[in-house]
Parts: structure tokens; C-alpha cells; sequence
């Protein structure tokens, strides 16, 4: 007869039967370790892990009325920035006063430039943030954009009082790509 995991196994026999369980000598049980409670917390080492900053893009200034070419042969336009009022139509809309920022971003590099992420964004020279909205006729620069041709998109922005005021208005076109930024008045 021999003994294996809790069974028995008779020889030249078919039947198998369960056996007692085998106690094992200096079986160990485990105990949870204790915490003291009034340890002071580790302090982070400087090799932490720790989220990083994003390196800072390249930034190109001019009037809303510059034309304004960016390092990777892109030249980035604002056909217009024009003050209005939109009606909210959808839920989550607002009506009021707003500024339509007119975008146009032409290729002169040699590779395809991918506007799918481009990002506009519009500030009053105060500090108030214009507030992105789809009222309005909001369409977005998409889109891979080939050498040699042209994209336009139109965002809208709400702000309070935005007739005849000083606005900034930033285009990245792709992240980790240089900053369009115009300076200047709207309509």
C-alpha cells in the first residue's frame, strides 16, 4: 500500500479509497506583521517615481492679423475673430455672447501633418478664459492635412462682453508641436 496526497492505493486492486489527511511535523502559520500607528510616514526620495512635466513647446507670437509659420513648415492663420451671439440648441449648451475664431493652418513641410488633436484656445487679455462651446458654428481643424494644401476650422468661444476686446488666441495643431499665438483685438 502506498500513501500519496490523501489517498490510499491498494496494489493489484481497482479501488481507490481517501485516507485520512497527514499531519505534516512543524507546520508554520502565518501572522500578519503589526503596524505601528504612530510612525511617521516615509518621506518621497527624490528618484521617486513621480509623474513628469511636459516639456515646454516652442511658443510663435504675432498679431491676429500675422501670418504665423511654425518650425515644422506649418503657417497658421486666423481668417477672422469676430465678436457674436449664439442660441444654445442641445442640452448642455449656453446662449449668450461669444467670439468665433476663424482658423486656417496650411502645410509648406514635406510630410502630412495629422490635425486631429489641434487645440484652440481663446483668453482675454484680463485673464477670462473664452469657454469652449458647440453653439454657434463650431467645426474643428481634422484630419491629416497633406503637403502643399490648406485646412480651415471654426471655434467658438464664450465671453462675456466680447465685442472690441483684447484676446490671445493659442493653435497647436498636434502635441508636442510649436504654439501659434496671436495677439489682439476682436471685431
Amino acid at each position: 500500500m502506498l500513501a500519496l496526497a490523501g489517498l490510499v492505493l491498494l496494489s493489484g486492486c481497482s479501488a481507490v479509497t481517501a485516507a485520512e489527511p497527514v499531519a505534516v511535523e512543524g507546520e508554520a502559520t502565518a501572522q500578519p506583521t503589526p503596524i505601528d500607528t504612530d510612525a511617521p510616514a516615509p518621506e518621497p526620495s527624490a528618484d521617486a517615481d513621480a509623474p513628469t512635466k511636459a516639456p515646454a513647446a516652442d511658443v510663435e507670437d504675432g498679431a491676429i492679423d500675422d501670418s504665423i509659420a511654425l518650425s515644422t513648415g506649418l503657417v497658421i492663420d486666423l481668417d477672422s475673430v469676430t465678436s457674436t451671439t449664439v442660441d444654445a440648441e442641445t442640452p448642455g449648451e449656453v446662449s449668450g455672447s461669444a467670439v468665433i475664431v476663424r482658423v486656417t493652418a496650411r502645410n509648406d513641410s514635406r510630410e502630412a501633418a495629422d490635425l486631429d488633436s489641434a487645440v484652440v484656445t481663446l483668453t482675454a487679455a484680463d485673464g477670462e478664459y473664452g469657454v469652449g462651446t458647440t453653439a454657434g458654428p463650431d467645426k474643428p481643424l481634422s484630419g491629416e492635412l497633406e503637403p502643399g494644401r490648406s485646412a480651415s476650422g471654426t471655434y467658438v468661444f464664450m465671453l462675456e462682453r466680447a465685442a472690441d476686446r483684447s484676446v490671445v488666441v493659442s493653435v497647436n495643431y498636434s502635441a508636442g508641436q510649436p504654439v501659434a499665438e496671436f495677439s489682439g483685438k476682436t471685431d
